[in-house]
C-alpha cells in the first residue's frame, strides 16, 4: 500500500506520460493537432493522441519546423510537475522555496515544482530527494490514475478477483482491476506486465479514455449494456419505498441506512431505482447519489451560495468586503464544477441580496442535492485567522452527511491555501438548519486578519480557495 506521500509522487510522474517538455522545449506548444512527425496516420495510439493535443494537454519536442511526441519514449516528473501546474490554470512559483537536494536553484522546472508542492498535488520519495527524471510501472500507473482522477469502485469482491494472471497478489490488484472495469486498461494476451515502465503513448491513450468516454473500451459483462450509471446509499435510519413518484405512492418497503441501490432515472426529487425485481421509488434527498463511472460529480446538482450581496456587504476590513470576495471564489467554484459536468445553480452571479430564505428556496426550487455557501470571517480581535467550515445536525437530516462533506472542503483549504486549521463546527445557521439537503457554510478566513486577507482578495488564492472547495465535494462523492 502507498503512502499519501507516493500518492503524490506518483501522481506528477503519472501526468508526466502525457505532458510538458523538457528544458529545451518547455515553452514550446503544438499549433495544430495531428502535426507530430513522428505520430503517423498509421499510430495506434494517433486519436488519443490527438485529442490531448488539440485541447492542449500535451505538447511535443519542437526539431526544427516540426514537432515530435516521441510516443515510446518515457518523461520525468520535472516535466510533470509543469504539466500539471499548467493544467490547473496555475504559474510556476519563481520564489518557492524547496528542500529537495537534488533541485538546484537553476533548474528548469523549479518554480513549477514550488508551485506544485505548494498546492499539495506533489510530494519527494520520503527522503530529501524529488527524483526529477525517474520513470514508472504500469503497476504504480494504476494507483495514480484511480487516485488522481477519483475512479469509483465497482465494489470490493469484483477488485479482489484477478482480472490479469500476472497481478494474482499484487499490491496494486484492486487498482488495476479498477482501470479495467472503468474501460480504461485491458492488458495484453490476458497479462498486465505491471513491472514494466509504460511509454507516452500508452499514458496519452489511458488518459483520454480517462476524461473522455468515446475512447474507452467496452464494458465488460460486470455491468449490463443500458444500466444505470448511479447509485445511491441511504443517508437516514429508515427510507421508504414507493409504488409511484409521490409522497402519496402506495408503499411498498423500506430501506435501511447504509444499503445501496442502484438509480434508474431522476425526476424532480424522485429516484427510480429497483426493488425486490421490480421499479420503485425513493426520494433522493435521502440517498448519496455517486457515479458508478466518469466524473464523480457529472449530473449532480449542487447550489453554490455566494454570501451577503447588495445592500449588505459583508464584513468589511483594510479596503476589503465579503460580498466581492466571495463572489469571485463562487464563480470559480461553479466553473470548475460545470466543466466536470455538474449542475450549478448560484444564488447570485451579480451584486444583488437574496435573502437567507430565498436562498433556501433555490436550493429546494432547484432539486438541489447539495448546498455550499461560501462567505469570510471577521473579529474585533485582529490576530483571529484561519478557516473553518459549518454543518448542522439539529434539523438538518442530512446532518451527517453534512459533517462529511464539511470535513472534506476544510482539509483542502487547510492544505492547499495553507490557512490555520479551525476544524469543522455543528452550527444551526439558518441556511443549514433549513436545508434537507448535505449543506455547508464555509469560512475562507478572517478578513479582519492582515495575513489571512491577503489571500483572500488575491485572485490567485481566491482560485486555489475554489479548486480546495471543488476538490472536497469531489472527495466528497467518491467516499463510501
Amino acid at each position: 500500500m502507498l503512502g499519501k506521500r507516493h500518492v503524490y509522487c506518483l501522481l506528477i510522474v503519472f501526468l508526466a506520460f502525457f505532458s510538458v517538455p523538457t528544458h529545451s522545449w518547455a515553452n514550446t506548444e503544438l499549433k495544430q493537432e495531428g502535426r507530430f512527425v513522428d505520430v503517423g496516420d498509421g499510430h495506434w495510439a494517433k486519436n488519443e493522441i490527438d485529442f490531448l493535443a488539440h485541447a492542449q494537454i500535451i505538447n511535443g519536442y519542437q526539431v526544427g519546423q516540426t514537432s515530435e511526441f516521441r510516443p515510446a519514449q518515457s518523461v520525468t516528473r520535472a516535466e510533470a510537475a509543469k504539466m500539471i501546474v499548467s493544467a490547473l490554470g496555475q504559474t510556476e512559483w519563481k520564489d518557492g522555496t524547496l528542500s529537495f537536494q537534488d533541485i538546484p536553484n537553476n533548474h528548469w522546472a523549479r518554480g513549477w515544482i514550488a508551485r506544485a508542492v505548494q498546492l499539495g498535488i506533489m510530494g519527494g520519495d520520503g527522503t530529501t530527494n524529488f527524483r526529477p527524471n525517474d520513470s514508472l510501472s504500469r503497476a504504480e500507473m494504476s494507483i495514480v490514475l484511480v487516485n488522481a482522477f477519483s475512479l469509483p469502485s465497482k465494489g470490493a469482491a469484483v477488485e479482489a478477483a484477478p482480472v490479469f494472471k500476472d497481478t494474482t497478489g499484487h499490491w496494486a490488484l484492486a487498482h488495476i482491476n479498477r482501470l479495467y472495469y472503468h474501460g480504461i486498461a485491458n492488458g495484453r494476451d490476458g497479462q498486465f506486465f505491471p513491472k514494466d515502465a509504460i511509454s507516452r503513448a500508452e499514458f496519452a491513450t489511458l488518459l483520454a479514455r480517462t476524461i473522455n468516454d468515446q475512447f474507452r473500451l467496452p464494458l465488460p459483462d460486470l455491468i449490463e449494456q443500458g444500466k444505470t450509471n448511479i447509485q445511491g446509499t441511504v443517508t437516514i435510519s429508515t427510507l421508504n419505498v414507493r409504488q409511484t413518484p409521490s409522497a402519496t405512492g402506495g408503499l411498498v418497503g423500506t430501506l435501511r441506512k447504509g444499503q445501496v441501490v442502484d438509480v434508474y432515472d431522476i425526476n424532480g426529487y424522485w429516484a427510480k431505482i429497483a426493488y425486490n425485481g421490480q421499479f420503485a421509488y425513493v426520494h433522493k434527498t435521502y440517498l448519496k447519489l455517486r457515479n458508478i463511472a466518469g466524473s464523480p460529480v457529472k449530473g449532480r446538482i449542487i447550489v453554490v451560495d455566494a454570501g451577503h450581496g447588495g445592500k449588505d456587504p459583508g464584513a468589511i476590513s483594510g479596503g476589503a468586503n465579503e460580498k466581492t470576495i466571495v463572489l469571485e471564489v463562487a464563480k470559480f467554484v461553479k466553473e470548475k464544477l460545470e466543466k466536470a459536468g455538474a449542475t450549478v445553480i448560484m444564488t447570485r452571479e451579480t451584486d444583488v441580496y437574496p435573502t437567507l430564505q430565498d436562498r433556501v428556496n433555490i436550493a429546494k426550487n432547484s432539486y438541489a442535492e447539495m448546498f455550499v455557501s461560501i462567505h469570510t470571517n471577521s473579529a474585533t480581535n485582529t490576530s483571529a485567522k484561519g478557516a473553518e467550515v459549518f454543518y448542522d445536525s439539529s434539523t438538518n437530516p442530512n446532518g451527517e452527511e453534512s459533517k462529511k462533506l464539511a470535513q472534506y472542503i476544510q482539509e483542502e483549504i487547510v492544505r492547499m491555501a495553507n490557512m490555520v486549521d479551525r476544524g469543522v463546527k455543528n452550527s444551526g445557521l439558518y441556511v443549514l438548519r433549513n436545508n434537507s439537503v448535505t449543506s455547508v457554510l464555509v469560512e475562507l478566513g478572517f478578513i479582519s486578519n492582515a495575513e489571512d486577507r491577503a489571500k483572500l482578495t488575491s485572485p490567485e488564492y481566491q482560485n486555489i480557495y475554489a479548486e480546495a472547495i471543488y476538490q472536497g465535494i469531489v472527495k466528497y462523492y467518491t467516499s463510501q
